[in-house]
């Protein structure tokens, strides 16, 4: 079972991601330098969703406004509040999506049937078969989670390493009583900026790797229930 969940995984895996599920000469050059930047890719792009749809919506909204506004010569006053009601209320609509738009995880009927043919080729068709390969994905799912916690580590443990060289920087003007002029604080004002495009990066990075991580076991789980079903209904 051991064998059968690997390959089911990196099956799973080569799906989400849009690559072909059988085994090549190239899988392993795939997996090491195209498949990180791809699920990366394809996790950012389910975290942003909201915000595309908000912010195409958004320029349809104001589109029309300024159709209207250029053919009833409506007062700019009044364009302005409407194209301003319009952009907060379409924001708080997709703000308040209801579940049906968004507890799936980016997981389709089309997706969970990809993932359940993966599970019918490798021999992983009965509840009881089912039932151990969920077993093994649990421990796959703690190791992802593990993973994320040591992302925020890393983050967590460079801007204390920031904040405690700021310190000694700072501690150590005082004792030399040095004054501080405009270019030690230019310097200072570089190095904070550099310290929050870092983060930003490394914050959207572990965001799109955790949500790709989601909609791949969430896949995973939903063909589990529907192999399941299919094998009671057999």
């Amino acid at each position: 079972m051991f064998t059968r969940t690997k390959e089911i995984l990196e099956a799973s895996e080569s799906t989400l991601l849009g690559f072909s599920a059988n085994r090549s000469m190239l899988k392993p050059i795939q997996r090491l330098f195209i498949y990180p930047l791809v699920y990366l890719k394809v996790g950012f792009g389910d975290f942003t969703k909201p915000m595309a749809v908000w912010s195409l919506t958004s320029f349809s909204v104001l589109v029309v406004l300024m159709l209207f506004s250029s053919s009833l010569e409506m007062p700019k006053e009044l364009f302005l509040l409407l194209s301003n009601a319009c952009a907060w209320g379409i924001l708080l609509l997709t703000t308040f999506l209801t579940p049906s738009t968004y507890a799936f995880y980016g997981a389709t009927e089309a997706s969970v049937h990809r993932v359940v043919d993966i599970l019918n080729r490798n021999g992983v068709q009965t509840e009881e078969e089912v039932e151990l390969f969920e077993s093994n994905m649990e421990k796959v799912e703690q190791r992802i989670e593990s993973r994320v916690k040591f992302y925020k580590w890393i983050i967590g443990s460079f801007w204390g390493l920031y904040l405690l060289l700021l310190n000694f920087q700072l501690r150590f003007l005082s004792l030399s009583g040095k004054p501080v002029d405009d270019e030690l604080l230019n310097k200072g004002f570089d190095n904070f900026l550099y310290v929050i495009l870092f983060t930003a990066f490394a914050l959207i990075a572990m965001v799109s790797y955790k949500r790709a991580s989601n909609m791949l076991i969430a896949n995973l789980q939903y063909a589990c229930v529907e192999q399941k079903s299919r094998s009671k209904a057999a």
